[in-house]
């Protein structure tokens, strides 16, 4: 367990850091008119603070402990769906400048959404349409954030 925690911790930081840097392009701004990539790259920066938070407990963590005895074994399955998940959330700062903050929003959500086999596309879809909405209106109407355009109009 040790070492799983260890190697997700990294792998969750180098995430981290590479969402932060995709938001830093998207410019800053300051606290009172925040920019276009102001709360992803604090977000991200805390998912590297937490993610170096499981490094440190686990490489800290005596052996012998309580859970070092524990095995983790994951289904073929279960990790084809954590690669695709990660490949969703590497596609998605991606994707903002291309289709829009709306459409990319709307896609991993419904990427992300489609992983848990007890959702339906019904389901799926209407996930995907009120996050969408949801964000949209909190971050583009509510707090007036100012995404760059996309290169296809969207």
């Amino acid at each position: 367990m040790k070492r799983a925690d260890a190697v997700s911790g990294v792998l969750l930081a180098a995430i981290g850091i590479y969402a932060a840097l995709k938001a830093h392009t998207f410019g800053l701004g300051v606290l009172s008119q925040p920019g276009a990539g102001f709360f992803p790259f604090w977000s991200a920066v805390l998912i590297v603070a937490c993610s170096g938070w499981v490094v440190v407990n686990a490489l800290a963590r005596r052996p012998g402990g309580a859970l070092a005895d524990e095995a983790v074994r994951l289904p073929a399955a279960g990790w084809a769906k954590i690669l695709l998940c990660v490949a969703a959330l590497l596609l998605y700062p991606t994707a903002l400048p291309w289709i829009g903050f709306a459409a990319s929003t709307f896609l991993l959500m419904l990427v992300l959404s489609r992983f848990d086999s007890s959702t339906t596309w019904r389901g799926s879809l209407a996930i995907s349409t009120l996050g969408a909405l949801t964000f949209w209106l909190l971050f583009v109407r509510i707090l007036g954030v100012q995404f760059p355009p996309s290169a296809l109009g969207l």
